[in-house]
């Protein structure tokens, strides 16, 4: 691997110094007092036809740069909220390398700030060195969104029925808030994602291998949110609110909150809803004998009713000390109670399907979720270049509690109770997390720039399981399932990122190194005894990014990209200890899981910026995959390093506007998946092509209606042990802007008709055929409404990082 990366390293470099540097422009965006200008959208467009070369918007200290510019004559254009518009004509020589526009300043417009309208057209999708950019605004029929449902949009992402974002299929991304990570996963993620306006936003970057500034873990990508509240000032927000009805209902009120004055910056958001659903699911094994005839089966059904409630704040405070450096900090709480009630019916038959055995079960499962998170940070800008150092610590807590009660009752064919037991469980948790990280930047010139960083992370936990089973009226403690697990870990973390153009070629270049040491403790009692382990590894992560720009117009552009990750496993799942989810089936911990370390490579040609064309291949070693067994008749689930996995895939994503009323967006893969592992008795090898395919049509009517048509469908799909069955979905929404563009009104039918399910196989099981079908509340509308308050006015940039996002991840909320 280190031969074959130095060999593309080196021809990389090649190709690089082998094409001469074309012309960059270059300058600097202030206001009417000589300050600078964040954000600014500045364009450079053929004059000749008024096609858009390139679009960006301006840093923190105004300067912008367009960089691999052919020769010709260029129209410059500047548009800011509450300032006319700037144009200016540009000649570029053959001969030119570099002209500098120096300072332009920017007039207030005369007209009121909230009746501004900005003209001109962006590109939505942007293809740079290491993602994708979506401009928001280019997107027809986003005003009136929110940040998920725009998010659902950008090619390659999608949303299941969980609410889960997955990038390419992948499941497991990381998604930022302004370079921040959001600290949320699944439910109270998508809430937060729904409480953000789509007028809000300003781009989205999808980074399917992320550089060397970030975190190793994860080997689904990052999903970056940019917003536009960093330039706006005065008391200005939004509030909404959103009711699901299927089966049962969900609802979610959102209220956004930003102040900016002078030197200090407070924002607020605050989200509270409740959610109901349900799954009706079947569960099928078929027991074989040595002549691969069926003994005996079991068939169960469990009809789960889900409920809870979520209350989420988040306040943020930043000084402007100076024009150059900010000091602030960021509170984050939550709670979330929320629980389950399980009635499951299960049948044990003999070979010809008569009935040998009833079991009835009541499940109950109520838990309490409590966590804070705080964050202070300091960022000093240096120079007139745009070098910035900066500094961030974090404390997080996570507190839970459940408390379960399975009953179980046990009948003869003829429903004469033989047997019945309950018993109680209590489980306890505490995560604590603590880590700081600092990051310096600093351009090298006009076409190179410098990074690097530090990091240290330690998270410590403690999870205790206290069960008792009640039988024949007598309670006494379970010591098969109780248990007590302490874990603690420590991450220490370097990187070094460069980045140069080459006129047609940008070239980037990363390497970061993590060390990781853990120990664990399982405490013993009367009949387990005390476990302990420990564990240090360490890591290199090398990046490489290359893009060339084929012709001088930029029609073609080819990027390659390699990056080495790491997975660890969740915090929960190293505690050792089994907790039963019904008499059957039995949940495991493996404290001997190891991280999972992948090598990605990606080749993609993207055509005018609308259509791109990717390959790609991943190899992953040490998969961690829920493994499944049988013994005694009791199914066993837990996490295991089962699999090396091949990955092959080719996709092609394409957002294209149609007409001005009419946009399609549409990502189509196809790929091959193979997995081989030892697992228990039996040899993995499962392998399999698979199919998806998704499209959303976007109709811009009169009087400001906006009408959505989203398709998708998934073919059979390998994971491991499993034989994921194929599924589809069909969702049409209509949205209608009032209230003078300020309010907005949608109406949304999901999964019209009921194709969501969740079908599966499950292989490789001793002498078993397993398999499952489930029904979820997927079938739904979707009444939503949205207010927008306030004026918007230029304003100090707020700082968004963070150093326990990696970590944060790691924990099942």
């Amino acid at each position: 691997m280190q031969k074959t990366s130095f060999f593309v390293l080196s021809l990389l470099l090649w190709a690089a110094t082998a094409i001469a540097q074309n012309a960059s422009v270059r300058g600097k965006i202030n206001d009417e007092n000589g300050l600078p200008l964040y954000m600014v959208l500045v364009q450079l467009s053929h004059l000749a036809d008024s096609s858009i070369q390139q679009n960006a918007y301006t840093n923190e200290d105004g300067t912008f740069q367009f960089g691999a510019l052919a020769a010709g004559t260029y129209l410059f254009k500047s548009t800011y909220l509450g300032y006319e518009p700037h144009l200016q004509q540009i000649t570029l020589a053959g001969n030119d390398t570099d002209q500098d526009l120096g300072a332009i300043g920017m007039k207030p417009s005369a007209t009121l700030l909230n009746t501004v309208t900005i003209s001109g057209k962006q590109k939505f999708v942007e293809r740079k060195i290491d993602r994708t950019v979506i401009n928001v605004d280019a997107l027809g029929g986003s005003s009136g969104s929110n940040a998920l449902e725009v998010l659902e949009r950008a090619p390659g992402v999608s949303i299941d029925q969980d609410g889960q974002i997955k990038l390419k299929g992948r499941s497991g991304v990381l998604v930022y808030i302004d370079e921040k990570p959001t600290y949320l996963s699944g439910a109270e993620l998508e809430n937060y994602l729904k409480s953000l306006p789509a007028g809000a936003l300003k781009q989205i970057e999808i980074i399917p291998n992320p550089p060397a500034k970030y975190d190793a873990a994860g080997n689904s990508g990052i999903i970056n949110i940019l917003t536009k509240r960093n330039k706006l000032a005065g008391l200005h927000g939004n509030v909404s609110t959103v009711v699901q009805r299927g089966r049962y209902t969900r609802n979610n009120n959102n209220l956004n909150l930003n102040f900016n004055r002078k030197r200090v910056g407070v924002y607020l958001n605050l989200n509270g809803g409740l959610r109901e659903s349900f799954q009706d699911l079947n569960i099928n094994r078929y027991y074989k004998n040595q002549t691969d005839e069926v003994e005996s089966s079991f068939s169960q059904n469990s009809f789960i009713v889900k409920d809870g409630r979520s209350f989420n704040g988040n306040f943020g405070l930043d000084f402007y000390l100076t024009d150059k450096t900010t000091l602030g900090f960021s509170v984050k709480a939550g709670r979330s109670p929320n629980g389950s009630q399980t009635d499951n019916t299960a049948f044990v038959r003999d070979a010809g399907g008569a009935v040998l055995q009833k079991v009835n079960a009541d499940n109950a499962d109520e838990r309490q979720l409590n966590n804070g998170t705080y964050n202070v940070y300091w960022k000093q800008q240096l120079g007139k270049k745009g070098g910035n150092v900066s500094v961030d610590a974090d404390y997080v807590r996570y507190d839970s509690d459940a408390e379960q009660v399975f009953k179980n009752y046990v009948y003869t064919p003829n429903d004469v109770l033989t047997f019945q037991d309950q018993i109680n469980g209590n489980l306890p948790s505490v995560i604590e997390i603590y880590a700081a990280k600092a990051d310096y930047t600093q351009p090298l010139g006009e076409k190179a720039k410098f990074e690097a960083g530090v990091k240290t992370a330690f998270t410590a936990t403690d999870n205790t399981a206290d069960y008792r089973r009640t039988e024949g009226g007598i309670t006494t403690p379970d010591y098969n399932l109780s248990n007590r697990f302490l874990y603690d870990e420590w991450i220490y973390a370097a990187y070094l990122n460069y980045s140069r153009s080459f006129g047609k070629v940008d070239l980037q270049l990363g390497l970061r190194g993590e060390s990781t040491r853990l120990q664990g403790n399982q405490l013993g009692n009367p009949v387990q005894p005390d476990t302990n382990f420990t564990r240090q590894y360490n890591s290199l992560f090398p990046t490489i990014f290359a893009l060339w720009r084929i012709d001088s117009s930029g029609k073609h552009v080819l990027s390659f990209n390699f990056g080495r990750r790491i997975d660890r496993p969740f915090f929960q799942d190293l505690n050792p200890f089994i907790s039963p989810l019904d008499k059957f089936t039995f949940y495991g911990g493996n404290p001997n899981l190891l991280p999972t370390f992948s090598y990605n490579f990606n080749l993609t040609h993207t055509y005018r910026d609308w259509l791109n064309t990717a390959f790609s291949y991943g190899l992953v070693s040490d998969g961690i995959n829920e493994t499944l067994e049988i013994s005694e008749g009791i199914y066993y689930s837990r996490p295991g390093n089962i699999a090396t996995n091949h990955s092959l895939s080719l996709s092609v994503e394409a957002t294209k506007p149609i007409r001005p009323w009419y946009t399609f967006i549409t990502y189509c893969e196809g790929g091959y998946l193979l997995y081989k592992s030892r697992l228990y008795t039996q040899t993995l090898n499962s392998d399999g092509f698979y199919h998806y395919l998704s499209a959303t049509n976007i109709f811009k009517l009169k009087k400001d209606w906006t009408l959505e048509l989203r398709g998708e469908y998934q073919s059979d799909i390998v994971a491991a042990q499993l034989l994921i069955k194929s599924f589809g979905t069909l969702n049409i929404a209509a949205s209608k802007k009032m209230l003078k563009q300020k309010g907005n009104l949608k109406l949304a039918l999901n999964d019209l008709l009921y194709t969501r399910r969740a079908d599966g196989i499950i292989n490789n099981l001793q002498q078993t055929d397993a398999d499952w079908n489930s029904r979820l509340d997927t079938r739904s509308v979707t009444l939503s409404f949205s207010y927008a308050f306030g004026k918007a006015m230029n304003s100090k940039p707020k700082h968004n990082s963070s150093g326990s996002e990696s970590e944060q991840k790691r924990v099942k909320t």
